[in-house]
């Protein structure tokens, strides 16, 4: 699909020094591993090679990434919790093997108490939004569209079982009506659907949308969280417009190390890591991506992992979902 094109040759661009770094042809103790639960070529796998190519550029020794993909990213919690705590492993990882996997997995292959957080790095905005066909052009509208035709209830969200799904839920208790949520393989193929008028509306991450919201082929009604997006001036929280329930709808991406890990070395990768992401430039090219880096410390991101599971345990416990 031709949308595609501009959101990968972005990241191509991004990540094209990153992708010179040797892989393991530097002394162990002089090198960092980041591990990532996704194939190469994603979002995540571009700020991780970014990462590693600027951890480098500063002095700060080699690194290099290792993708490790599978089990919805427990492949990779898997590795690094069992990693010697030393510092020299790193996962990169959004948030869900800790605040919500452990309520809709009957098991997992790691402990999240095994991993220790280092460095809140990115936000990934969450947007609401449709086909351009549609006549409903605010969040308001199509509640009330809803209420008129059910039909229009069906939600398409990028896979289930995580924060854009329980908050669905969540909008749905609130506001009274029926609201469905209709599982695709990825965001792509659900904005695809949404153009197609296949789909009555869609919550998925913004990156992979911003050139079809720019082209005005598809509209935004809001976002998840309760604070604005810098690059996308205009569109309001829905917690902004009246609407409760997703609030606490936010995907982002924080560093691990191994429980056990010394204080003063996860400290060291904490310092190294707000630097590289606190880049001007950095941060102007992964907007472009649809990524607002954050550059937040391991106790702030600490606290946000307690408020998040203190969130969606009650939520999920009553939903009865279940991952397997």
């Amino acid at each position: 699909m031709q949308f595609r094109l501009p959101l990968r040759a972005l990241i191509l661009s991004i990540t094209a020094c990153a992708a010179t770094l040797p892989s393991l042809a530097f002394a162990q103790n002089d090198t960092i591993k980041i591990v990532v639960g996704y194939p190469a070529g994603g979002i995540l796998d571009a700020l991780a090679r970014a990462v590693a190519d600027a951890y480098r550029k500063a002095g700060n020794g080699q690194a290099y990434v290792e993708n490790k993909p599978g089990a919805s990213t427990m492949m990779a919690a898997m590795e690094v919790a069992r990693a010697r705590p030393d510092g020299h492993t790193v996962l990169l990882s959004h948030s869900m093997p800790f605040t919500s996997y452990p309520f809709t997995y009957a098991k997992l292959n790691y402990s999240p108490d095994d991993l220790v957080p280092v460095a809140n790095l990115a936000n990934v905005p969450i947007v609401i939004s449709t086909g351009s066909q549609r006549p409903y052009k605010t969040i308001q509208e199509y509640l009330a569209a809803v209420k008129t035709d059910p039909t229009l209830g069906t939600v398409g969200l990028a896979g289930l079982g995580g924060p854009t799904h329980f908050g669905l839920m969540e909008m749905a208790k609130n506001q009274n009506i029926k609201l469905e949520a209709a599982s695709y393989s990825g965001g792509p193929q659900l904005v695809n659907d949404e153009m197609g008028g296949h789909v009555p509306l869609g919550m998925d991450a913004a990156g992979a949308q911003m050139e079809l919201y720019r082209a005005g082929k598809i509209r935004f009604l809001g976002l998840g969280g309760t604070q604005p997006v810098s690059f996308l001036p205009g569109v309001k929280t829905l917690h902004e417009q009246g609407i409760k329930g997703l609030e606490n709808v936010k995907i982002w991406y924080g560093a691990y190390v191994p429980k056990g890990t010394p204080p003063e070395v996860a400290a060291k990768l904490e310092k190294a890591f707000i630097a590289v992401v606190k880049d001007p430039e950095m941060k102007k090219n992964f907007e472009k991506l649809g990524l607002e880096l954050t550059g937040e410390s391991a106790a702030s991101m600490q606290s946000l992992l307690d408020h998040e599971k203190k969130v969606w345990e009650p939520i999920v416990k009553e939903s009865g979902f279940k991952a397997n």
